[in-house]
């Protein structure tokens, strides 16, 4: 289990390593001067060089690549620019954005999982029936559903219409100011991780050994919590453990619409600015946690079904 776990880090290190050039070779790429950008085109020359200077855009392209391995090497993954009395290293922004984000992309995943688990049980213990339909007909309108669409609806029907919930901006309890996000956020994987999840509880409840539960006279509770939904649940760690990757990533557009300081708006405002060291390191951040999601999801496999982990021990 251990060589497996060594392996598939291995492997995702070295992914992680290829999107960090890729990224670090596209942004340099882009036609424009992030000098220009950042101060204006009638800023003061000497202004200029030293910012130029600041952030290595003096230096040949190899020479800008072994300094952003450098700043790697060092924790830091460099420094700003912006204020040359106080600056601050990536590392320090990102971990103040971070912990918003990844806020959010967990009350995204609890949000995503208190619909679909109930949804998806109910539809497969009710095939072919009203229930059934009805449920699949919601999975379908939340996958049918845009993401930057789904935000200003909610502020426009629980902010401005019914104020229910406090808006972009807003003074309010953290837990308050969290709800409409996550709801925008986890509407699309409830619907996938219902659809997953009706799917593999289908398959499970046609085994062997369900049907023998059955015929021991066990509960129908039981039977579906103790020995089906077991089972079943191994395909839906996988589309969630990957998905909250990507729940990382989609933040980008929830914290812009309800206007909250995590990696994603830090992102955009990186891209915005021509930043290349805020881009490459929230990109290389939001990389690591793919990693690490991943890993945690192996992991999660052995925990669910012993056949997975003993099959990795061999």
């Amino acid at each position: 289990m251990i060589g497996f776990m060594l392996r598939r880090l291995g492997s995702s290190l070295l992914a992680v390593g290829g999107v960090s050039v890729l990224v670090f070779l596209l942004v340099h790429v882009i036609p424009g001067d992030p000098v220009d950008n950042m101060l204006g085109e009638g800023a003061d020359p000497r202004d200029k060089v030293a910012l130029r200077a600041c952030l290595d855009l003096d230096r040949p392209l190899a020479a800008q690549f072994g300094r952003f391995l450098a700043h790697i090497a060092d924790g830091t993954l460099g420094q700003t620019c912006h204020d040359p009395l106080h600056p601050r290293t990536i590392v320090s922004l990102i971990g103040e954005a971070f912990p918003e984000t990844a806020t959010l992309a967990l009350a995204a995943m609890v949000v995503a999982l208190l619909f679909a688990l109930p949804l998806g049980i109910t539809a497969a213990l009710h095939p072919g029936t009203l229930v059934d339909g009805a449920a699949t007909a919601l999975s379908l309108a939340g996958l049918s559903l845009p993401t930057p669409w789904l935000g200003p609806l909610l502020l426009f029907a629980f902010y401005i219409k019914w104020p229910l919930f406090p808006g972009p901006g807003d003074d309010a309890p953290a837990l308050a100011r969290l709800v409409l996000p996550s709801i925008m956020l986890g509407t699309h994987l409830a619907a996938m991780l219902a659809r997953m999840t009706r799917s593999s509880l289908l398959e499970v409840v046609r085994e062997d050994y369900v049907r023998t539960a059955r015929a021991k006279g066990l509960q129908p509770l039981v039977v579906v919590t103790r020995h089906a939904l077991r089972n079943a649940l191994v395909p839906v760690i996988t589309v969630a453990g990957i998905q909250f990757g990507s729940l990382l990533a989609g933040a980008v557009v929830t914290e812009k619409v309800f206007a909250r300081p995590g990696l994603g708006l830090l992102l955009l405002d990186g891209i915005a600015q021509r930043d290349y060291r805020i881009v490459q390191g929230c990109t290389l951040v939001i990389a690591l946690s793919y990693v690490l999601v991943n890993l945690l999801v192996d992991l999660a496999y052995g925990a669910v079904d012993p056949r997975i982990r003993n099959r990795a021990s061999a």
